[in-house]
């Protein structure tokens, strides 16, 4: 049987926040890793990593018909190279 459309606002409103609170935290954690006293990283993979997060984020808008525009220290990040592997 399909889905009335309250029956899909309720089942947004209870699948989004979640998921949304959910990678709030892990960005949360992502920045404890910026302790150089107890992280050893490269500005290089560091930035790398920054635009596939990006980039991700931009994907995810367009799908419900929002146009994220995203810069890394000036440079738009679609148009940065990200083909090598990051790790």
């Amino acid at each position: 049987m399909p889905q009335s459309s309250a029956e899909k606002r309720d089942r947004f409103k209870r699948m989004f926040p979640p998921r949304v609170e959910k990678l709030v935290k892990q960005f949360a954690l992502l920045e404890n890793c910026t302790s150089k006293k107890d992280y050893e990283w490269t500005e290089d993979t560091v930035k790398r990593a920054w635009i596939e997060i990006a980039k991700s984020l931009r994907t995810t808008a367009k799908a419900y018909d929002l146009d994220l525009e995203i810069s890394l220290n000036g440079d738009e990040i679609q148009f940065l190279d990200t083909s090598e592997p990051l790790f």
